[in-house]
């Protein structure tokens, strides 16, 4: 069942991308970032990858105790 899942998300994505190439161009809301192809889907990747690292290194500095932390009596 786990893999049907990982199956199912490469499909979704993959439609994702070629709708992208597929979708009409509009001039009436052109910018730099539109005429490169699947900016979004990068630019979504590169940020959920920042959440983690930035998550990940609060968790160390504010949460992570030392070793012995319940054995300092």
């Amino acid at each position: 069942m786990n893999v049907s899942r990982w199956i199912l998300l490469g499909i979704a994505a993959t439609a994702s991308l070629v709708g992208e190439f597929l979708m009409p161009h509009d001039p009436a809301h052109d910018a730099w970032w539109n005429s490169i192809p699947a900016f979004f889907a990068f630019y979504g990747f590169i940020g959920c990858l920042l959440i983690i690292v930035f998550a990940k290194s609060l968790g160390k500095l504010f949460l992570r105790k030392r070793e012995n932390y319940y054995d300092a009596d």
